[in-house]
């Protein structure tokens, strides 16, 4: 859990916003306010030290809204499927400097598709060598990774570039197109505007967390088992997905956007 889950609580303050026009107070648990770096600038959520009107959101380590609680490590998630991700789009506010790494990075390179093959959680890792055949089939494309720090690998034939999280997201914010496995990142491209191709898997639920607007998710489980530790049945499920499956994804979702 990290930046995702950030991005979820502005969401539901979004959604609040837009209803009720005051801002949402966005609490811990025991209803403590607390403050996340990825909602700088964002009306639709209020400091821990507002005193005027506003919604109060109990969302938070422990009390997710999307969490059945309790669960441990051994137990892995149990998701809250009255809960939909694609109703709590959330906006981000970025810089104008972390605007500008997204301008610069499209003025190099014209446009192009982002992606992301790395995750820090191995049940929703598609293989390196999958990401490898990926860009190496795909030549009239241009590929661009966000390399950062816990980051194993770059991609041959991808262009690299360092980013923290939010200037990941300034990156994010001009591409054509992102790809990548499950991760905060993808929730990040629902609140910029940004098509993606999700590479799913076995782990989480896409119902609860999954189904933007402009969200294909590829190798969608009905059974996510949402285990903590690595898993044989997520692992197989994301080494079963094709390069074919992801690349026809690409061709779609850039035609339907018009992002060629």
């Amino acid at each position: 859990m990290g930046y995702g889950d950030e991005i979820l609580a502005a969401g539901q303050a979004q959604r609040n916003y837009e209803l009720s026009k005051l801002p949402s107070r966005i609490n811990g648990l025991n209803w403590i306010p607390r403050w996340h770096p990825i909602w700088e600038g964002n009306p639709a959520i209020a400091r821990p030290d507002y005193t005027g009107l506003c919604n109060d959101i109990l969302n938070g380590p422990h009390c997710r809204p999307y969490i059945v609680y309790p669960f441990t490590e051994d137990s892995g998630w149990t998701f809250n499927r009255s809960f939909h991700a694609r109703d709590y789009v959330a906006k981000i506010y970025l810089t104008a400097t972390e605007l500008a790494l997204g301008q610069a990075a499209r003025r190099e390179f014209g446009p192009f598709v982002l992606i992301d093959p790395w995750s820090k959680h191995p049940n929703l890792r598609w293989p390196r060598e999958r990401w490898e055949q990926l860009v190496a089939s795909r030549p009239d494309l241009t590929f661009v990774q966000h390399y950062y720090d816990g980051v194993s690998y770059a991609v041959t034939g991808a262009q690299v570039i360092t980013n923290s999280f939010r200037d990941a997201c300034g990156v994010l914010s001009a591409a054509a197109l992102y790809i990548r496995g499950e991760s905060g990142m993808c929730h990040a491209a629902a609140a910029l505007g940004i098509p993606q191709v999700t590479i799913w898997g076995a782990c989480m639920d896409w119902d609860v967390l999954g189904g933007y607007a402009k969200q294909r998710g590829i190798g969608v489980s009905d059974a996510p088992c949402g285990s903590w530790r690595s898993c044989a049945h997520c692992v197989t499920s994301m080494a079963a997905i094709p390069v074919e499956s992801v690349a026809h994804a690409i061709d779609a979702h850039l035609e339907c956007y018009g992002a060629r």
